[in-house]
C-alpha cells in the first residue's frame, strides 16, 4: 500500500508541500526590506481593476533591510507567500503536516489536529499532545493505556514488528522529553516534531488499516477456499 510522501515546509528548502495550495512545488526565497512612502505613492495606481493605497502613508515610515531571521518563500505553483521567523512559518497559520489516518479513533484524530495547530508556535506542546494521542492509540490497540512503556512491552510479547516497536518508542521518548527534562531540546526543532505526526500515522496504518483491509479482502474469498486454509492450518492430533 503506497501513498504520496509528504514534505512539510522547511526553512531554506528548495521545494516542499506549500502551506497555501498543498502542492509539492518549487519555492523561491528572499530576505526582506522595509520601504517608505516613495513606494506606496508610486503604486497607488489601478492594478487588476483595484486601487491600492496604504493606511500608513501619513505616518513616519522606515526604510532598510530587516533582520536576517525574517525571510519569505513564494510557491511557484500558486504564488502564495509564506513568512518565516528563523526556521518557523508564522504566516500562513495552517496545518503543515499530513492529515490523521481516518482509522484512528475520533478522539485521537482530534488530538492530532490540535497538535498540528500549535506546532509552529510550540513544538514541545505539539509533541506532548502527540504523546497523549499515543497513549490513546495503545488503548485502541487493546492495551490498558496506563503506562505507554508497559503497553509497548505487551505488544512486543504479542509479536510486534520491530520497526513498529521502534516507531512507538521514538514517539514515546520524544513526547516524554517534551514534558520532562531530557537530552532532546524541542523548543525550535519543528522538523523533528513533524516526523512524529508521520510516525503516528505509520503505526496506525500498519496496526489498524492494513490488517482491516487485508481481513476484508480475505472475507470475500469463497467459503470453500477459506475452509481449506483452515483445515491446512489446524494442528493434527
Amino acid at each position: 500500500m503506497s501513498k504520496e510522501n509528504y514534505f512539510p515546509p522547511k526553512h531554506a528548502e528548495g521545494q516542499f508541500h506549500c502551506p497555501h495550495c498543498g502542492v509539492f512545488a518549487k519555492q523561491r526565497w528572499s530576505h526582506l526590506s522595509a520601504i517608505g512612502d516613495s513606494y506606496t505613492t508610486a503604486n497607488r495606481n489601478t492594478y487588476a481593476g483595484k486601487v491600492y493605497s496604504s493606511n500608513i502613508m501619513n505616518l513616519t515610515t522606515v526604510t532598510g533591510n530587516l533582520p536576517e531571521i525574517w525571510t519569505i518563500s513564494i510557491c511557484e505553483h500558486c504564488n502564495g507567500m509564506s513568512l518565516w521567523d528563523k526556521t518557523s512559518v508564522i504566516f500562513p497559520k495552517k496545518i503543515i503536516v499530513e492529515q490523521p489516518n481516518s482509522d484512528l479513533s475520533e478522539e485521537i484524530q482530534t488530538d492530532y489536529l490540535e497538535a498540528a495547530n500549535v506546532l509552529n508556535d510550540s513544538p514541545r506542546s505539539a509533541a506532548a499532545i502527540l504523546r497523549l494521542a499515543l497513549q490513546k492509540l495503545c488503548i485502541q490497540l487493546g492495551e490498558n493505556g496506563k503506562n505507554i512503556n508497559d503497553d509497548i512491552a505487551a505488544l512486543v510479547k504479542k509479536g510486534l514488528n520491530p520497526t513498529i516497536q521502534k516507531s512507538l518508542d521514538a514517539l514515546r521518548i520524544t513526547g516524554n522529553n517534551a514534558v520532562h527534562p531530557g537530552e532532546l531540546d524541542l523548543k525550535e526543532d519543528t522538523t523533528r516534531v513533524v516526523k512524529l505526526f508521520g510516525l503516528l500515522n505509520f503505526i496506525s496504518e500498519k496496526m489498524i488499516t492494513e490488517p482491516k483491509e487485508i481481513g476484508a479482502f480475505y472475507d470475500e474469498l469463497p467459503d470453500e477456499a477459506k475452509q481449506a486454509v483452515q483445515k491446512r492450518d489446524t494442528p493434527k492430533k
